[in-house]
């Protein structure tokens, strides 16, 4: 049997384009409460089957496909490599993920072809027709231009025919630049990708009483509740060391803390994240564009995420992470913790020596190491002295010493020593804020 809130979705669904929704119709038309209808939309607005439209209100309208993929269409495969399109230009919206050379026999080549790939191959017409008769787009590097038979064989099946001046080299990292960049975009997390829905939260009214709060609190084992006004705009939250002395007839927008943080449902988990451990909270409500209510968001949530993050496929694209993997860790004769890390020429700045500003970050990266090495917490940084003190030549070895100097359970503070043989080229003071797990 389906619930009321998944009744009111499928309602909307069943709406024509452009049809008006409103709470109170939604709730006549339903026999539902005015809550479950907001709830309802607010759901569908989330998933794009809504809109609110400034003067107009609520309307039912196309879902729209997320814009978070990594993928590229052939037309801007054209419009970053100027290339010419030969024939197939009904097919330029075709999406990309991925890319093949067609450098190998052509008997070889027939396994790798597969749905949104792009063949990159030069003068060959045999892997030419091999592609295109496998609905794959095909670029011909080096200036070179097709047969007529590939060209009507491209117009027929309505696939990308395109030639590009350049070799097959530089084609590929043109293309290969904008997949990367795409996929690390796509796995930024934001805040929309782990939010609870407003369908699975409680909250209270302005106008409640204490009383309504132990109810809700008996209820879910929930201690922090977002407060509402009859708008459903988020006005203050509440929690249980709120209404310690509290009668169970006092008002909540009495003991409440007013004008509390909130979350935008397109803001990155990182930045919240970090707003969340300043105030020690462990809950933030998610508004849309108007404040109003339309989820929640807690610390479980967030520290699931960093733990899946750290472990993502993405991560080899990040600079953070590839200095990480560099940096190794070691141990003194007197079993004292320590880091080394090998640095080459692309970490020269433009004298030529290690470039102080990713030694800052390198910095950054071993504190958050040297954290969970040693006391087994995320961290996140708060604040950073640095000095820089002498200039150190690329390939060399550096030795990066951590020292605790003060820890509590919420935050730390630690020095980092960079050394270059016995030469100290660099020290700073961090301030930490842990993510306890």
């Amino acid at each position: 049997m389906t619930t009321k809130h998944e009744q009111v979705i499928q309602y909307i669904k069943d709406l024509p384009v452009d049809h008006s929704i409103s709470v109170r119709s939604l709730a006549r038309n339903l026999d539902v409460s005015q809550g479950t209808a907001y709830r309802g939309i607010k759901e569908a607005e989330n998933r794009g089957l809504v809109q609110t439209i400034d003067r107009v209100g609520t309307v039912r309208v196309e879902e729209a496909e997320s814009p978070k993929y990594q993928a590229m269409s052939v037309g801007e495969v054209v419009s970053l490599t100027n290339a010419k399109v030969f024939g197939g230009e009904e097919g330029l919206d075709y999406m990309i993920r991925d890319f093949i050379i067609g450098a190998m026999k052509v008997s070889s080549i027939a396994s790798y072809l597969k749905p949104n790939l792009l063949m990159i191959t030069g003068n060959r017409d045999n892997v030419q027709e091999l592609a295109l008769s496998h609905d794959v787009p095909v670029i011909i590097s080096g200036g070179f231009s097709p047969s007529q038979r590939m060209v009507d064989l491209a117009n027929q099946r309505q696939i990308p025919l395109l030639g590009v001046s350049f070799d097959s080299y530089s084609t590929v990292k043109i293309i290969n630049k904008v997949l990367v960049e795409r996929a690390i975009q796509q796995n930024i997390v934001l805040v929309e990708d782990i939010y609870v829905p407003l369908d699975r939260v409680k909250f209270l009214f302005q106008d409640d009483k204490v009383s309504r709060y132990r109810q809700l609190n008996e209820e879910s084992n929930h201690t922090r509740f977002p407060v509402l006004n009859h708008n459903y705009e988020v006005v203050g939250v509440i929690a249980a060391k709120d209404i310690l002395d509290a009668n169970a007839d006092t008002s909540i927008v009495e003991v409440m803390t007013p004008s509390p943080l909130v979350a935008k449902l397109k803001m990155s988990v990182a930045s919240i994240t970090q707003l969340m451990l300043w105030d020690n909270l462990e809950m933030a409500p998610v508004v849309d564009d108007q404040g109003k209510l339309v989820g929640i968001m807690s610390r479980q949530d967030v520290l699931y995420t960093m733990q899946f993050n750290e472990n993502a496929a993405y991560k080899d694209y990040r600079l953070e992470i590839f200095l990480n993997d560099k940096l190794k860790r070691a141990a003194s004769d007197r079993s004292e913790l320590f880091y080394t890390f090998q640095s080459d020429g692309s970490f020269a700045n433009h004298l030529g020596t290690l470039s102080e500003s990713l030694l800052a970050t390198l910095i950054n990266v071993a504190t958050c190491r040297y954290v969970k090495d040693a006391i087994g917490e995320l961290a996140i940084i708060e604040s950073m002295n640095y000095y820089y003190f002498a200039a150190v030549d690329c390939d060399k070895s550096i030795q990066i010493y951590p020292e605790m100097l003060y820890h509590s359970r919420q935050n730390c503070k630690i020095s980092i020593k960079v050394y270059y043989q016995q030469l100290n080229i660099a020290q700073a003071i961090i301030s930490v804020n842990l993510f306890r797990q």
